[in-house]
């Protein structure tokens, strides 16, 4: 072979990499957009005080684990942040809702990629992945939540605005104390449930018969994969779109 064509080859690989990485992006941040339409719209409405800002960011954290653990990439990670800030960001179009009012959840949207993407990137090295995933999960709740508060803080001082330092002791217990504990403890949870299963699963997998097996095995692998294809990246990102289109109508 060829210097030139072995360093075409090179160049196709790192094409399909940076292609699959994107593809990627697009799955878990289109995922994490309707989940913000659908569940996140949901728990908005059901004017339960703080149920939403708890469980929320524990979805998201969750998805960008996962989209983590498939590329290993932080820039993915920021990327699916930017996708579902970008799909939140539909309602400017269409929300009677003010200005600041989208704009912020679109920012606290970017804000838990950038601190998920640190906390990620800082434990990468963390042996086991349940406690990497506790750990993360915790650091990622206190984080996003006092970059919010920063960022408000900013703002205020940039734009003359109100921010969340001049609420009252008792909001500010909440927010920056008890929401991001509840959404801890909730990755925590669903962390030893998804572990148990596993080996629940793997138990029973070894009493299945080959064909069944092979046939768990190749649904895993599809679902593995899915993320890597573009057409069904492309899929979820217009189910994403419509369903924040009509959530929207609902208003």
């Amino acid at each position: 072979m060829s210097l030139d064509n072995f360093k075409k080859g090179q160049s196709s690989d790192i094409s399909c990499i940076k292609a699959n990485k994107f593809s990627a992006a697009v799955f878990w941040g289109s995922i994490w957009g309707l989940a913000e339409a659908t569940l996140g719209y949901l728990l908005h409405v059901s004017k339960i005080p703080g149920l939403a800002g708890a469980v929320m960011p524990a979805v998201a954290f969750y998805l960008l684990y996962r989209l983590y653990r498939q590329t290993g990439s932080t820039a993915s990670v920021i990327s699916a942040s930017l996708m579902a800030a970008g799909l939140k960001g539909l309602d400017i179009m269409f929300s009677p809702l003010g200005f600041m009012d989208i704009i912020n959840p679109a920012q606290a949207i970017i804000l838990e990629g950038l601190v998920a993407a640190a906390c990620l990137k800082i434990l990468d090295r963390e042996v086991c992945r349940q406690s990497q995933f506790i750990l993360t999960g915790l650091l990622f709740s206190f984080g996003s939540n006092l970059a919010y508060g920063l960022m408000t803080l900013a703002e205020s001082l940039a734009f003359k605005l109100s921010n969340i330092f001049q609420a009252e002791p008792a909001r500010l217990v909440k927010f920056f104390l008890l929401s991001p504990l509840v959404t801890a403890g909730l990755l925590a949870t669903a962390s030893i449930i998804r572990s148990r299963a596993k080996r629940i699963k793997d138990k029973e997998s070894l009493y299945m018969d080959s064909s069944s097996f092979q046939a768990a095995c190749r649904l895993k692998n599809c679902i593995e994969q899915a993320p890597f294809r573009p057409d069904v990246s492309l899929a979820v990102f217009i189910l994403a779109v419509l369903a924040n289109l009509i959530q929207l109508w609902s208003w």
